[in-house]
């Protein structure tokens, strides 16, 4: 188990930090204490665990400051880009992914969800879609996949 150094109240807390830190290595940041690791995760534990690293818990107006200052940002590049209708207000919070309906028939999502289990091989009954098809015929195709696959193993 991973021993924590004192300033630390929980292994959670400890790895924010340690990716925040890698994220600043990564990023062109040099390290603070000389490491025997090439990777910016490692180098950036060493640095913690070597206490050149100062972090603090953020009070919540500095959290909503810190998000108003990225709600500014997004409405400059918005307009900078020229991407933004007037009349459109920017809400207040950052956009998140709205979720779309790709398939808007429940016929059309049956059909892609056997579609999916086939292309998968979860089911053996999503192998016959054709409904043409007796059952006798689907033995049949797959006696004769399963000797195929059976000759080339031979050769």
């Amino acid at each position: 188990m991973i021993e924590l150094p004192e300033e630390f109240d929980s292994i959670f807390r400890y790895i924010v930090v340690v990716s925040q830190r890698a994220e600043q290595i990564i990023n062109g940041a040099k390290p603070r204490t000389e490491s025997r690791f090439n990777k910016p995760t490692l180098r950036a534990r060493d640095d913690v665990d070597g206490g050149e690293v100062s972090w603090r818990i953020l009070t919540q107006e500095e959290l909503d400051a810190h998000r108003q200052a990225m709600v500014e940002q997004f409405r400059a590049e918005m307009d900078a880009a020229g991407e933004r209708d007037s009349a459109e207000a920017i809400p207040d919070v950052l956009p998140t992914a709205v979720a779309r309906d790709v398939v808007s028939d429940d016929e059309d999502r049956d059909d892609e969800l056997m579609r999916l289990q086939r292309l998968l091989g979860m089911t053996r009954a999503a192998v016959a879609v054709d409904d043409d098809k007796s059952d006798d015929e689907d033995a049949d195709d797959d006696a004769e996949a399963k000797s195929a696959g059976d000759d080339e193993e031979k050769d």
